[in-house]
């Protein structure tokens, strides 16, 4: 029966969550161990491919950290790590189950193989889990790095969340055997994305700077700072260097503070062409705030002007009416008053002409018989009789 293929948002397999879950129980139970972390300002989906570094100061703080950004972000990481823990009875088989990739250190061939496995996980959406520094600090102070976590970050095209911590080095360190009680944890993460134009050697300037400063950071606001203490950086008695801390001071010595030096003026440079960039979008926001808010207040305006001319109109079309009327009223009553006038008239001519034919005023002015002829022969026939 084939298994089916484990996706990024499944969650840890169990020998993961085993392993991590019996560290950390054993670290909050047995000896009060607490974490406080600053997640970064934008979480990666969970399902996004990460690359996830940390300053390595203790063999307990791989665990501390993928506990951390999986309950944190959802992350679950994929170690890498040596392949001799791989060959520990009884552990390499848990060790295997929890997605561990190998890396034969002795062997060019062996750093490849994990290399390409690393990059195959990571394009297929997984997280891999990498101390860029090789092993941990002699002195507290921070390793040079190495680039292959650079250069996996730029190959599968993801990006880089940085993850430094203070106060892991209280237990199971070079300096401190048996961990402290009540230790305090605190831990930052930052997301680094790539640029169009960087290769391995800059990118890995900017993980050192960027933990190089929040190291600073969380070393300033400790709460339980002890300066005297055996574990407070620098070390005031440190281990000796193992041979990988060697090899790293060795190859690196010479290019270590001019790649460092070289990433601060690239992101200084960064910052300030982001700053410029923000104040023109802020700029751009506010002429939009001003152009939206003048538009309002000219709608506003229109809608003023457009209301009053329409009560404008009503009260002057009510005026037009009521004069309207009061003109038809007028026009009826002088209307009445001339054909009285007519009337008046017309009987007073009339009256007149009848005086005027010698007719007594209040006799008719024709017989009334309705023939012209009749009407002339009656004088004459009154004067026969």
């Amino acid at each position: 029966m084939q298994r089916t293929a484990r996706r990024p948002t499944d969650g840890p397999p169990w020998a993961w969550r085993l392993v991590v879950r019996m560290v950390l129980w054993l670290l909050r139970r047995r000896f009060g161990w607490r974490v406080k972390a600053r997640p970064p300002q934008v979480v990666p989906p969970p399902d996004a491919p990460l690359v996830v570094v940390y300053n390595h100061t203790s063999n307990i703080d791989p665990f501390v950290v993928a506990d951390t950004v999986w309950k944190r972000l959802g992350h679950w990481g994929q170690p890498l790590a040596k392949s001799e823990l791989f060959d520990v009875p009884g552990f390499g088989l848990i060790v295997r189950a929890a997605g561990t990739i190998p890396v034969a250190r002795g062997q060019d061939t062996g750093r490849e193989a994990a290399y390409d496995e690393a990059v195959s996980q990571l394009r297929s959406g997984r997280t891999i889990l990498i101390a860029p520094e090789g092993t941990t600090t002699h002195d507290g102070s921070l390793l040079p790095l190495r680039h292959g976590a650079a250069r996996l970050a730029l190959e599968a095209g993801a990006d880089l969340l940085v993850v430094t911590h203070f106060g892991a080095q209280r237990g199971f360190s070079p300096v401190v055997r048996f961990p402290d009680r009540g230790v305090l944890v605190t831990m930052t993460m930052d997301v680094l994305t790539p640029w169009s134009d960087e290769n391995a050697s800059s990118l890995t300037g900017r993980i050192a700077a960027t933990m190089m400063d929040r190291s600073v950071e969380l070393q300033a606001a400790y709460p339980q700072a002890d300066p005297d203490a055996r574990w407070w950086p620098p070390y005031s008695a440190p281990a000796s260097p193992t041979a990988t801390a060697r090899e790293n001071l060795k190859r690196y010595q010479d290019s270590w503070s001019e790649t460092v030096a070289g990433a601060r003026e690239r992101m200084a440079l960064m910052a300030e062409q982001h700053e410029i960039e923000q104040r023109i979008v802020q700029a751009r926001e506010r002429a939009m705030a001003q152009a939206e808010e003048l538009t309002a207040r000219s709608r506003a305006r229109v809608e003023e002007l457009t209301e009053h001319t329409r009560d404008l109109a009503e009260e002057l079309t009510e005026h037009t009416r009521e004069r309207m009327e009061e003109l038809i009223e007028q026009a009826r009553s002088r209307m009445d008053e001339l054909v009285d006038q007519t009337r008046d008239r017309v009987e007073e001519l009339a009256t007149q002409a009848r005086e005027r034919a010698g007719a007594p005023a209040n006799e008719p002015a024709s017989t009334g018989t309705g023939d012209p002829r009749a009407d002339r022969e009656s004088p004459g026939t009154a004067r026969d009789g």
